[in-house]
């Protein structure tokens, strides 16, 4: 009997501790989750507008009054005048709000360029907040500053190298450690940075809008920085980003605004990050325009209306001042070599163009990029990848440990900062079977092919993570001039939400999107519902940016079948879709209550008056083939009449479209097959769309491996050998 009384009285003892365990911990979770719950986002940009741009301003005034061009009528460069012009510089770094550090980056110039020209108030002025300024998140104190992305971290390690070899004594407020200490901290990541980039290439791959953004801080970098072997490797990366934008570019000769003849290099391609603006044309969207004509046509466009000659953007001008000036020795510190010049100019009646495009998620382990350490971290947020299974506890660990939770960027992550989860490495597990849609923000390998003519060019990151999330990436583009650009996209949300991805920038799910030559296959599945975290799906639609005003020439008579037919001076373009297509009125999109966002961002609305947006509605899958021509192939009457007469067959049981097409400058006819598992087949034959890093007529043997410690380019009678692991950069002739 005792026996029996002792297990039943030992039984409940367990079960009351069970229990009580139990209790404690939901007790402990809720106690987390209420504190979690009271960390407030600091604000990313001040509640009050502050005219931060003096550096900007400044380092342009300085320049043309140095070489005697002239100031702006009614500037004089005044103590006065300066120092209140820095005013709102200094307020906006002093706030640590998000892009201080594009700020920091014109300032770091001011100042160590025309030092001896400012007034000893403002360099004291300066000095301070220099020496007071964040440069990586783990430094100490709350902001809401995005530090990781591929173009914040080069700005923010080469204001903090320039600044520590500038004050290598003085004591930087946030953390009490000298200059000499920051200088060398910021050196670990500015190799971390280089390295991967020349073994990579760029996260953000082929933006026209954060390109600028690392040429600045390069720039300044190769003229300021006092180790001849880390600007050695830094030119290394201002070549290959050039040469990026060499093999993206379309050289179109049409006219500017007023009628004159004018050279464009077009520089929208497939990217990794890019807006709205970006994406409807050069025109409106594409920031690297001063820095292309500058290069490749400086005296050329020096008068036109908006001349880089004119430009007072900070991001350009440190690019222009770095090329400009002189070494101790009366040399240039770069020029971009002349084989890429060369390239650009290329005048082949088309060139076909592959190349690979940093890793994907999957691929950091192998490389040793997963983990705690600067250089792992630096990879897995430049490529935004967040919350994804691999990486999602390096997330966790490091904002708690550098107390990051009140980042506007990242304050959501306190919903799942609960001690079971890590403790009992579970987030992984939330993340694989949640399958947030966070997961889609990561920027990953990008297949990229890209085809020219002296026409039309056109890109597409081939078969992209299909049916995946998305966020900012730009799949495909067709460049038909500077002001006209197609595209399609699978709309995240209605038109006039904010926050990406949007109405036009990425998708809702990615498509299956793949390109030869000169057509493009896509098959989308707008999704049915929200999946998680994601804030809304717009059902049964996909749509494309089709400008009636901007072409020359339009057919509409087959829209009910799902065709359009549009010609732009000598180059045509056609769009079959699998459902009826039609037109949002242009009076419904700029309707104020209700505005598409694309047109309040950057200058689209002065572009544009009349219909734009191109949707089809239907359920299940849909699909676009884009096929491009031109003149010197067929007439436009022609090419619409052989694009009707096509074959195409959709398969729903098999997921796949097939389209047979006279593909550009052939004679024969070639059947391409796009399938959403992922394959894509010419004649049956399917195709490998691991690309290596580059395959292209400009590069040794056509090809160039990935993670290549040595790249050469050799074309039109010019070469260029960069050898990373011996620093050598060979320029030939």
């Amino acid at each position: 009997m005792m026996s029996k009384k002792k297990k039943k009285c030992r039984t409940k003892r367990i079960w009351v501790a069970l229990l009580v365990l139990v209790l404690g911990v939901v007790v402990s979770v809720g106690i987390q989750f209420a504190v979690n719950m009271g960390i407030a986002s600091l604000p990313q940009r001040p509640l009050e507008s502050i005219n931060a741009g003096g550096s900007d301003r400044l380092i342009y005034y300085f320049d043309q009054w140095l070489h005697q061009d002239g100031l702006p009528d009614g500037i004089e460069l005044t103590e006065t005048f300066i120092n209140e012009e820095l005013t709102g510089t200094y307020a906006y770094i002093d706030g640590r709000y998000d892009c201080a550090d594009f700020r920091m980056n014109s300032l770091v110039r001011l100042y160590l360029s025309y030092y001896d020209y400012l007034p000893v108030s403002t360099r004291s002025d300066i000095r301070r907040v220099m020496l007071d300024f964040k440069y990586w998140m783990d430094q100490g104190g709350e902001d809401s500053m995005c530090y990781w992305s591929e173009n914040h971290q080069i700005l923010f390690a080469t204001q903090e190298y320039l600044i520590g070899q500038t004050f290598p004594d003085a004591i930087f407020s946030v953390d009490q450690k000298t200059g000499a200490e920051h200088m060398l901290m910021a050196e670990e990541r500015i190799n971390a940075w280089m390295e991967q980039r020349f073994l990579y290439g760029f996260t953000e791959w082929y933006s026209n809008n954060y390109y600028p953004e690392d040429i600045a801080p390069i720039a300044n970098f190769i003229q300021f920085a006092n180790d001849p072997e880390m600007v050695n490797r830094m030119k290394m990366i201002m070549d290959l980003l050039w040469m990026d934008m060499a093999t993206q570019s379309y050289r179109h000769l049409g006219q500017d605004a007023s009628g004159a003849p004018r050279t464009y290099y077009i520089f929208v391609s497939s990217s990794g990050r890019m807006y709205s603006d970006n994406r409807v044309s050069d025109e409106t969207g594409n920031r690297m325009r001063p820095y292309l004509d500058y290069v490749l046509q400086k005296e050329a466009t020096r008068d036109f209306a908006g001349s880089w000659a004119t430009s007072t953007n900070g991001f350009f001008n440190c690019f222009k001042q770095m090329m400009e000036a002189q070494d101790d020795n009366l040399q240039p510190y770069y020029e971009v070599p002349e084989v890429i010049h060369a390239i650009f100019n290329d005048p082949a009646s088309e060139q076909i163009i592959r190349s690979s495009q940093s890793l994907d998620v999957s691929e950091l382990h192998q490389e040793g990029l997963l983990g705690q350490g600067v250089a792992q971290m630096m990879m897995q947020w430049n490529m935004e990848a967040f919350t994804n299974p691999e990486v999602i506890d390096n997330t966790m660990r490091y904002i708690a440990t550098h107390k990051m939770f009140s980042n506007d960027f990242l304050n959501d992550f306190k919903l799942i900062n609960l001690w079971p989860l890590r403790a009992f490495n579970l987030l992984k597990f939330v993340s694989k079977t949640l399958q947030p849609s966070t997961n889609g923000v990561a920027i990953e390998r990008a297949n990229v092919y890209t085809y020219r003519t002296p026409h039309f060019s056109m890109h597409n990151a081939q078969a992209y993570h299909v049916g995946a999330y998305a966020d900012q990436h730009a799949i495909q583009s067709l460049n038909l001039n500077q002001t006209l650009s197609i595209f399609t996209s699978q709309p995240a949300k209605i038109p006039r939400r904010s926050g990406t991805p949007t109405y036009w920038v990425g998708n809702g799910r990615q498509p299956m999107s793949v390109q030869e030559k000169n057509v493009t296959l896509q098959v989308y599945l707008p999704p049915e519902k929200e999946g998680f975290m994601e804030p809304m799906v717009v059902k049964n639609t996909t749509h494309a940016y089709f400008p009636l005003e901007l072409f020359d020439e339009v057919d509409l008579t087959h829209l009910a079948e799902g065709y359009i037919f549009g010609r732009s001076g000598e180059a045509y373009v056609m769009i079959k879709a699998r459902y009826a297509l039609s037109f949002v009125p242009f009076a419904t999109s700029n309707r104020s209550d209700d505005r598409d966002n694309l047109l309040d961002r950057g200058s689209v609305s002065q572009l544009l008056s009349d219909d734009y947006d191109l949707i089809q509605v239907g359920e299940g899958f849909h699909y676009f083939v884009i096929e491009a021509s031109s003149s010197d192939q067929e007439t436009f009457t022609a090419f619409v009449q052989r694009t009707l007469a096509n074959n195409l067959t959709f398969t729903v049981e098999s997921q796949s479209i097939q389209y047979e097409t006279r593909l550009y400058q052939q004679a024969g006819t070639t059947v391409l097959e796009a399938c959403y598992d992922g394959r894509f087949l010419i004649d049956q034959v399917v195709e490998d769309l691991n690309y290596p890093r580059y395959l292209n007529p400009y590069v040794e043997n056509g090809v160039t491996p990935r993670k290549s410690d040595v790249l050469a380019f050799d074309f039109g009678g010019y070469g260029l050998v960069l050898d990373y692991a011996n620093n050598i950069r060979d320029i030939a002739p």
